[in-house]
């Protein structure tokens, strides 16, 4: 599969169809896709199934600006938190919806699908490392970078933890004082491993209920 995406992503950026703003989105459309496919089979699925929505400048700057934050974890002065919705990888416009690309990357993304739980090398050794941690007595945090994998993971763990062992994912999907209450919640829980993206790393102290922390995913900003 990931073969198959660099192959797609190295066509795609060679394509010179269309002005400097088309050329400018299908090269972050591909990079969005290679960066997903790192994360999980379910990042990789979600991006291959959107439209690269979030890439709507009028020019070749504007759509630079929005994509350092969503694919490369820039950090501006107004907030030190990363979004954690999964970037689209269908760089065609509404209109060619039906088209030969398009059944390509669909066809990625049921691929993917396919990969999800035994198949996945990356999901099964966290599961591993993190029933260690838990046997040791830790209270561990999981950090992934999209929403996707956060919920994809934390389903894993609950299936496979031993009983009793509370599990949250925490994303951006919920408002600021769901996520404290989250937490809240699972701090209260004797055994519990926190799922969570960048939208936890201001706000709330997580020292106080979690001691270990396992990097599902590196941010591409070594300053984060």
């Amino acid at each position: 599969l990931l073969d198959r995406a660099v192959s797609y992503a190295r066509g795609l950026v060679r394509d010179r169809e269309g002005g400097e703003v088309r050329l400018r989105v299908r090269w972050w459309s591909a990079l969005a896709l290679l960066r997903s496919m790192a994360s999980s089979p379910a990042a990789a699925a979600a991006t291959l199934r959107s439209r690269a929505s979030g890439l709507d400048g009028e020019t070749v700057q504007e759509i630079d600006n929005i994509a350092r934050h969503t694919i490369l974890d820039a950090i501006d002065e107004e907030t030190a938190e990363a979004g954690d919705v999964v970037p689209g990888s269908d760089a065609q416009p509404e209109d060619s919806a039906d088209t030969s690309e398009r059944r390509e990357l669909l066809a990625m993304a049921t691929e993917a699908e396919r990969l999800f739980g035994a198949k996945d090398n990356k999901l099964r050794k966290a599961i591993s490392i993190v029933k260690g941690l838990v046997r040791d007595g830790f209270q561990p945090i999981v950090f992934c970078r999209f929403i996707p994998t956060a919920e994809y993971v934390a389903a894993a763990l609950r299936a496979e933890l031993p009983k009793g062992t509370g599990v949250e994912a925490v994303t951006g999907l919920l408002t600021p004082d769901d996520r404290e209450l989250r937490v809240q919640e699972l701090a209260k829980t004797a055994r519990r491993v926190l799922v969570c993206t960048d939208c936890l790393s201001e706000g709330i102290n997580l020292q106080d209920s979690f001691d270990a922390v396992l990097h599902y995913d590196l941010s591409w900003n070594p300053t984060r």
